[in-house]
């Protein structure tokens, strides 16, 4: 199914994408061509990810629904939803991240899948964007500048919502705390780290915006969590939270070493005035 590429033409065209923006995401494509390394080990690369929420995905069940895959990157997972049988529009806010989206699907000859360089506050996400059943937003909310106005938007829109973040790992483990980062990158607005948000903080932002019913997935050992957001019943709810209390004396630890941390900033200033 390669829209009559041969393989040295992937392979070009998979270099040529990759020299303006390096790959991402590990996908295969015919003639045993991979668009990255498949050696992942990180929670945050695309089949590592993929193994901690497709059982998720698979209790919300996607077959004939229509799902929004909000930055979707490479087209990874909206493929993968396109596969069970959901009807999938992929929007990213990198035209680069699009354009190589489409071809992969091209490539491919996914059916059922589309692809839109967007981003949610933009106009068009609430013109163009229909109402869906369910929205898939990986390594996203850690992303975007205003977290409180994307999970509104997104709850004007997605009937169930899964998230999967790089959380606020230090700290009262269930307490609803964020912490600016302010980490600057070359990737635009949503490359850049903003927000850690611990997995109580999400979920009252949640709360606001009309989502009543909650799946977490939440491992002090793990820097990313998973959490699922619904307003009715489905079986990804009845499902038994996963998640693991820091002992108190690990929360203890995590706040001397903030604190020490914060300490040795605040003496470096005065030594260097």
């Amino acid at each position: 199914m390669s829209a009559g590429m041969g393989q040295s033409e992937i392979a070009l065209k998979v270099r040529e994408l990759g020299a303006v923006q390096p790959w991402s995401q590990s996908i295969c494509l015919p003639h045993g061509i991979e668009t990255a390394p498949r050696d992942q080990v990180s929670h945050g690369k695309n089949l590592v990810k993929w193994g901690r929420i497709r059982p998720l995905v698979e209790a919300v069940g996607v077959q004939g629904r229509v799902v929004l895959d909000v930055g979707c990157n490479e087209g990874y997972f909206s493929l993968a939803l396109a596969q069970m049988g959901a009807r999938v529009i992929g929007i990213d806010a990198d035209p680069n991240r699009i354009e190589k989206a489409r071809f992969v699907r091209q490539v491919l000859g996914a059916e059922n899948l589309r692809f839109e360089c967007m981003n949610i506050y933009s106009d068009e996400f609430l013109s163009e964007v229909p109402e869906v059943d369910f929205s898939l937003c990986l390594g996203f909310l850690h992303r975007v500048p205003d977290p409180i106005s994307a999970v509104s938007r997104l709850a004007l829109k997605a009937k169930v919502v899964l998230f999967e973040w790089k959380a606020l790992k230090y700290g009262p483990h269930d307490e609803p705390f964020a912490c600016y980062t302010g980490s600057l990158s070359d990737g635009g607005v949503f490359g850049t780290q903003h927000w850690l948000m611990s997995v109580a903080c999400v979920e009252a932002m949640l709360r606001r915006a009309g989502f009543t019913r909650f799946h977490r997935v939440d491992d002090p050992s793990s820097r990313r969590a998973v959490l699922v957001a619904g307003r009715a019943p489905s079986p990804v709810f009845e499902l038994p939270d996963r998640v693991l209390y820091r002992a108190r004396w690990r929360t203890l630890l995590s706040h001397t070493k903030r604190y020490a941390l914060t300490l040795r900033k605040i003496i470096d200033g005065r030594l260097n005035a």
